[in-house]
């Protein structure tokens, strides 16, 4: 299990470029394409009203009925594992920790947004046993056995916060394609939270990148990339809301902000051992979600057939197990304090 945090200035992951200066090293001693397996896995979700699991079916995948359409990635288990991959990628990157900000050793109320499949909020439960912690998310997917002062709601993080009673520690975790207005949603956690709380955020700049040269713009790897991103901010979506995070926590009043920003390899090419393990958890997400995040939002907007997406993964998978191509994004993570007299 991840551990938490209570220095945040207790060391680096080699991930980290907050404080850049070094070329990243590829590591030579392995073959330019690489293989990958899936297991499967599923969840149990608590009992809810019919229409909140009447979910909607497109393109052979499934959705969250609730606000339907307002996120386009699916729900079903297939993107439950991915999430999960996530999750164990993001603690890996922090250096296997649960959260950065200085929230100190007994936060009692913790508020995550946009769970996903809960597994952030479970851990968190487990650490802080006398915390409340909860969960909100369009899907109901988490799991319906967690720990007793764990609960998960259904809801939209778009719309006013339904909470009367304010939070000492506010968390959100890849929300990217999820969110229209980002300054409203880091203005309603600063009056959700406690004074002297803290929100804490993490979401990329998804435009993938290589130092060397090795990425080529053409390549199916940076078409995929390039228009899934355009799909999204044609409806309004912030694609990469990585690169705002820390203005619109200025904009909303917030003090004591710090941002960092890791790598995520694209695969398993670098030499360093952590940015190697990174890579190897960010190439079994994407494989298991490149489908997720192309098949809505390009057939959706950008105009393609579900079979031309299809047709055109086949060659996205070859870039993604490609070792030769030194590709790379970065992650966020921008946390702040609402001053003790707010």
């Amino acid at each position: 299990m991840a551990t938490a945090v209570h220095d945040p200035a207790q060391g680096y992951s080699s991930a980290d470029v907050t404080n850049p200066g070094r070329n990243i090293e590829v590591d030579d001693q392995q073959n330019d394409e690489l293989d990958s397996a899936f297991g499967d896995s599923s969840s149990t979700t608590a009992s809810l009203t019919s229409s909140v699991l009447k979910f909607h079916f497109e393109n052979g995948r499934r959705y969250h009925s609730f606000k339907e359409g307002k996120y386009p990635l699916p729900n079903d288990e297939k993107e439950q594992d991915r999430l999960d991959i996530c999750h164990r990628m993001f603690n890996l990157a922090l250096g296997d920790r649960l959260y950065l900000a200085p929230i100190g050793k007994d936060p009692q109320r913790i508020l995550d947004l946009g769970t996903g499949t809960g597994l952030w909020a479970i851990d968190m439960g487990d650490l802080f046993p006398s915390a409340t912690v909860i969960g909100n998310d369009l899907s109901p997917i988490q799991p319906g056995f967690v720990p007793p002062n764990v609960k998960f709601e259904v809801d939209d993080i778009e719309e006013d916060f339904a909470h009367p009673q304010p939070f000492d520690y506010i968390h959100s975790r890849y929300l990217a394609g999820a969110i229209k207005d980002w300054p409203r949603l880091i203005r309603q956690t600063f009056q959700s939270l406690k004074p002297g709380g803290w929100t804490e955020c993490y979401d990329a700049d998804y435009n993938i990148v290589s130092d060397d040269g090795s990425l080529k713009e053409d390549s199916p790897l940076a078409r995929n990339i390039r228009d899934t991103l355009n799909a999204a901010e044609s409806v309004g979506r912030t694609a990469s809301p990585g690169l705002g995070l820390k203005g619109w926590f200025q904009d909303a009043g917030y003090v004591n902000i710090t941002e960092r920003k890791f790598i995520i390899p694209h695969n398993n090419w670098p030499k360093d051992r952590r940015l190697k393990e990174l890579g190897a958890w960010n190439l079994l997400q994407s494989e298991e979600g490149m489908e997720a995040w192309s098949m809505a939002l390009l057939t959706r907007e950008g105009g393609q057939t579900q079979e031309q997406v299809q047709r055109d993964l086949v060659e996205v998978r070859k870039d993604f197990r490609n070792t030769s191509i030194h590709a790379y994004y970065h992650l966020y993570v921008v946390y702040g304090q609402r001053p003790e007299e707010a």
